[in-house]
């Protein structure tokens, strides 16, 4: 079974230089947390940090080929600083459909 080459080519694209895309979403994230009046341990700024680039990278994927690379830079840095509450929301439904087993 081979790989669609449309992903293939996404990846490749990623490989050259959209990783940058997902250090945007890291430093959104890292935005946000500097903005906000929250105490919080170094370990819950990694994890939200990490999670920013995690959802950079989707973002990437998601809007890639069909806008405009700068428009892409803000997609994945604006997503990156929501991503503390998609990563919650991802977490909470795990958590529930774990209890209903």
């Amino acid at each position: 079974m081979s790989p669609d080459p449309d992903f293939q080519a996404r990846l490749d694209d990623l490989k050259e230089g959209g990783w940058v895309l997902a250090i945007l979403g890291a430093i959104g994230a890292l935005v946000r947390l500097l903005v906000s009046n929250e105490e919080l341990g170094w370990v819950i700024w990694f994890r939200r940090i990490l999670g920013g680039g995690m959802i950079g990278i989707v973002a990437y994927f998601s809007v890639h080929g069909l806008i405009e690379p700068l428009y892409e830079a803000m997609v994945c840095s604006i997503s990156g600083s929501f991503a503390p509450e998609i990563i919650e929301s991802i977490r909470q439904r795990i958590k529930h459909f774990r209890l209903k087993k």
